[in-house]
């Protein structure tokens, strides 16, 4: 279970920038705590010279960016620690490699020490502050420390190691025999390809290479699906099911209100545009009228005279037979469009999200059904009692 901190290194005024840099570092690589510094690798910096190239991208950030202000961070650094017992220092050392240059994005330099000096096996990482081409710093938003730590715990999930709160674990192996498939919502199986069948592919004569690479790719998106889970509250199959089901209800309740609406919004532009035509054509019609419906006269004015009477017949069909006035349809309109704008939004959020709990969902299963069948396989492998020979006397 991977505890992760992320720490601001800042510049002491009573130090210069380099001893600041140095005291860090020296700290984390100190040899009696990384056995001699086996366990200590870097990025974008020679470990001779850590503190060297740290500074000359702030020089070179300094001198075209912006000078620094009191108290500026100089670095970051991280700490993480892993479980008792579970994991060696080699692969905690690479873990920790792969968590700074996720979370960096491979924009800032940095050293990876891991420290066996305690009964759990931990590291510390120290990057730049200011990225390696030295045109841009580091910024330590709000969820920075969150983002760190799911990155962490991604990374343990998809190493069979445990995280920090994991309550999936134990229960996901529970889930198999709830697991319901008669359900899919549509859900197109071709994007869920990427969930690997190893024993089928097994059977195609893949090889042990192929075994070891379908194996952790897995791994990843068990990972993902637990971490979704656990960020969204869900400790259940049931209620994953539960969840998918009422988002469908309230995205089908959603669309049938944007939908009378815009029925009523084309009812009313229909109606406006009626009043508009009939004031337009309506000294023409009368004209027609008093000249005693004149073939003649409808010649020369037949696209007028045929709309009004197409906008009568649309006055006939009013309910109560009262023309509304114009700028009461136009209020109207605009409510209608205020009233929709916030369904819009909300129908456009929940169907992206059901797209992702549907997935998960899916994959869920999928993770379930795979082990039910290993389960399987076990049970008809292991020989039954009355198959074993008998014991000779």
């Amino acid at each position: 279970m991977a505890a992760t901190m992320l720490i601001p290194l800042h510049h002491v005024n009573s130090k210069s920038v380099a001893e600041c840099l140095k005291r860090s570092i020296d700290y984390v690589r100190d040899s009696r705590k990384t056995e001699d510094e086996k366990y200590v690798s870097t990025y974008g910096c020679d470990p001779k010279s850590i503190e060297e190239q740290f500074l000359l991208s702030r020089k070179i950030y300094e001198d075209n960016v912006r000078k620094p202000h009191k108290k500026d961070v100089i670095a970051y650094q991280i700490r993480q620690a892993f479980k008792p017992g579970e994991i060696t220092p080699e692969k905690a050392n690479e873990l920790g490699y792969e968590l700074a240059m996720k979370f960096t994005k491979g924009k800032h330099a940095f050293i990876v020490t891991t420290h066996t000096d305690k009964h759990h096996i931990h590291n510390h990482v120290v990057f730049n502050a200011v990225s390696i081409d030295g045109k841009s710093r580091f910024r330590n938003m709000y969820f920075s420390s969150y983002a760190l730590s799911r990155i962490s715990d991604m990374l343990c999930l998809e190493n069979n190691l445990s995280v920090i709160q994991s309550r999936y674990e134990d229960q996901i192996r529970k889930y198999g025999k709830n697991n319901s498939k008669d359900n899919n919502h549509g859900l197109d199986y071709n994007s869920l390809s990427f969930l690997v069948d190893i024993e089928k592919k097994m059977r195609e004569g893949k090889g042990k290479g192929y075994e070891n690479w379908a194996r952790k790719f897995n791994l990843k998106q068990r990972a993902k699906v637990l971490l979704f889970l656990e960020e969204h509250g869900i400790s259940s199959y049931e209620e994953l099911v539960k969840k998918t089901d009422s988002m469908d209800a309230e995205i089908e309740e959603l669309n049938n209100r944007v939908k009378e609406r815009n029925q009523k919004m084309a009812d009313n532009k229909e109606l406006q545009n009626a009043i508009i035509t009939y004031s337009k054509t309506a000294v023409i019609y009368t004209a027609y009228r008093k000249n005693g419906y004149s073939k003649k006269y409808f010649a020369e004015h037949e696209k007028e005279i045929r709309e009004h009477k197409k906008v009568k017949e649309i006055f006939e069909k009013l309910p109560d037979g009262k023309i509304p006035k114009l700028k009461d349809l136009r209020k109207e309109y605009g409510e209608l469009i205020e009233a929709n704008r916030p369904d819009c939004q909300k129908y456009v959020q929940l169907r992206k999200e059901r797209k992702d709990y549907l997935i998960a969902r899916k994959n869920l299963e999928l993770l379930l059904a795979r082990e039910e069948a290993e389960k399987e396989e076990k049970a008809k492998a292991k020989p039954s009692r009355s198959s074993r020979p008998e014991a000779s006397l």
